[in-house]
């Protein structure tokens, strides 16, 4: 289990902006909207969701076990609080593409993890089945935000709905427009350029995985009601 961050200092230390990419700014965030309009539910219930299941789902390994198409796949962010300096875990959907791991900040900017990340750009990423140290950078760039966004928003399964986007219906355009006031991040992994995994978004795994876990659950239930009888 990884437990430190690539170093960091004023001198070589990556800015979070392309200094290419860094325009246009974002849109102003919706005000209202399924994660805007119920921000109160929706932070606790989040919260709540990830502190008791998805957080100590990755850390026992498990994360690989999350992943599908409806649910999506989901990584654990590691990112150094600005304030406080504490490490912060957060579960997040990604996608891997060009090299590198891309994640959004679904509140948009004044979500928290984001403006942790402008402080200390120097994370950590705990992907299903494995764990690298990066830095992470946030992309404008309209045609990058164009091309990665879509495929991200659908690696995101049933969530994207939070959004107001059908991830199996919607275009490209779509998407992009919806989206239009989340920051996009891309972490470049310390170690260099990976490729998406079979438990990544795109990969198989999840069929047998899921598979296996609804023989078992059929099997559980099937047991319960011969208790019952």
């Amino acid at each position: 289990m990884m437990t430190s961050f690539a170093p960091t200092s004023p001198v070589d230390a990556v800015p979070t902006a392309d200094p290419a990419t860094a325009e246009p700014p974002l849109a102003e965030p919706p005000a209202g909207g399924a994660l805007n309009g119920l921000d109160p539910i929706a932070h606790r219930a989040f919260k709540a969701l990830n502190r008791y299941f998805m957080i100590p789902m990755h850390r026992a390994g498990m994360g690989a076990w999350l992943g599908s198409p409806i649910g999506g796949w989901m990584l654990l962010l590691r990112v150094r609080g600005r304030k406080s300096g504490i490490v912060r875990e957060t579960p997040l959907n990604y996608f891997v593409a060009d090299g590198s791991v891309w994640i959004v900040a679904g509140f948009g900017p004044r979500t928290e993890w984001y403006r942790n990340l402008l402080a200390d750009p120097a994370v950590e990423v705990w992907l299903p089945t494995r764990h690298l140290a990066g830095t992470a950078v946030e992309v404008r760039s309209p045609s990058v935000r164009a091309r990665i966004l879509p495929a991200l928003i659908r690696a995101t399964g049933l969530l994207s709905f939070l959004a107001g986007v059908n991830p199996w219906t919607a275009t490209e355009a779509q998407v992009t427009d919806a989206l239009d006031f989340v920051p996009l991040i891309r972490i470049d992994p310390a170690e260099g350029w990976i490729e998406p995994g079979p438990d990544d978004p795109g990969g198989r795994a999840w069929i047998w995985r899921q598979a296996l876990v609804l023989g078992a659950s059929l099997l559980v239930l099937r047991a319960i009601r011969r208790l019952v009888r």
